[in-house]
């Protein structure tokens, strides 16, 4: 991937991240089910774990786009120092 292309990602990323229905949406998922697991809602392992699960997993994204945004501000250095 070319310094072009990380950068027009990390836009993208630094959008959808700086989205506050994105960013309200997800504290929501993560405060739901952080509550019902506490509450005792979920009764089999098999719950908790697809709960655990999606909590996870929407730590991960939000990390997947971070990371995209760091690179982006890399490369847009690394440009910069260039011209």
């Amino acid at each position: 991937m070319n310094d072009d292309e990380i950068i027009r990602l990390g836009r993208s990323a630094e959008t959808v991240l700086n989205s506050e229905a994105f960013s309200k949406a997800l504290d929501e998922i993560e405060t739901h089910k952080i509550r019902m697991w506490a509450d005792g809602i979920y009764k089999t392992p098999q719950e908790r774990e697809e709960a655990y699960a999606l909590i996870r997993g929407a730590k991960e994204f939000r990390s997947a786009l971070n990371m995209m945004l760091d690179r982006m501000k890399i490369s847009r250095d690394k440009v910069e120092r260039n011209r």
